[in-house]
């Protein structure tokens, strides 16, 4: 099973959620903290230490895999450090499969001529899935950093419109308050019109994705209160 492009939050991404550089996201996946995965087409995966008993056993043939999601092992997420500018290049790189079982992965190009091609690791590839990036929020209590975009074609200044909600910490913490800012932020904050194209269903998938330990009346509550009005303004009555 592989994760859709779109549910994916790549390396650069994860860098500005979090306000951090690529290497101490790295040193994060390395300590365990957040899985960094890895997507490949047409490779080789061979399952590694799969010897058993006291009689050495053949180890099993590699498996061709037009689709493939690993997460690199430690080791080699080491070897990005201070380096997350440049590929990594390898005859295999030592992964963890699906079910974290170690795995090599080996280039199926160039079979046909007797011989592995490299293959190479690029850091901006990593990626996180969105399950473990909720469950890193939620334990570490991070309020996930809102991007936004750069409009070169303006001609002024935009002002950054966002909504600013207690910090986690604060005495008078309201988990709903935070959702419903943190929603508002991702999905209308940068709208220059009314038309922004989002709409309750969208509201409510956000708050299962990110805020899953939330109840659907709660989710219900905060997406009410999150929707826009049409025209930008809430009738008198």
């Amino acid at each position: 099973m592989t994760t859709q492009d779109n549910e994916r939050l790549y390396l650069d991404d994860l860098c500005k959620r979090w306000r951090k550089d690529a290497d101490q996201i790295v040193e994060m996946a390395i300590a365990g903290e957040v899985g960094l995965w890895l997507a490949f087409s047409n490779v080789f995966l061979r399952q590694e230490g799969a010897t058993g008993g006291t009689r050495r056993k053949k180890p099993p043939a590699p498996q061709l895999h037009e689709q493939v999601e690993v997460k690199p092992r430690p080791e080699v997420l080491a070897q990005l450090r201070g380096r997350c500018d440049r590929m990594l290049i390898a005859a295999e790189l030592s992964c963890l499969d699906g079910n974290n079982k170690p795995v090599a992965i080996t280039n199926a190009v160039g079979e046909e001529w007797g011989e592995t091609s490299m293959i190479g690791l690029k850091p901006a590839a990593l990626f996180a899935r969105p399950e473990d990036i909720s469950k890193f929020e939620r334990k570490n209590k991070i309020v996930p950093h809102i991007v936004h975009v750069e409009h070169h074609d303006l001609k002024g200044p935009v002002a950054e419109a966002t909504l600013s909600v207690p910090a986690t910490d604060h005495p008078c913490f309201a988990p709903e308050l935070h959702a419903a800012g943190a929603c508002w932020n991702a999905l209308f904050a940068l709208a220059r019109t009314t038309a922004t194209g989002a709409k309750k269903a969208d509201i409510l998938a956000w708050l299962r994705q990110h805020h899953p330990e939330l109840s659907r009346a709660a989710m219900e509550r905060i997406a009410l209160v999150v929707t826009p009005t049409k025209g930008g303004r809430r009738s008198a009555n």
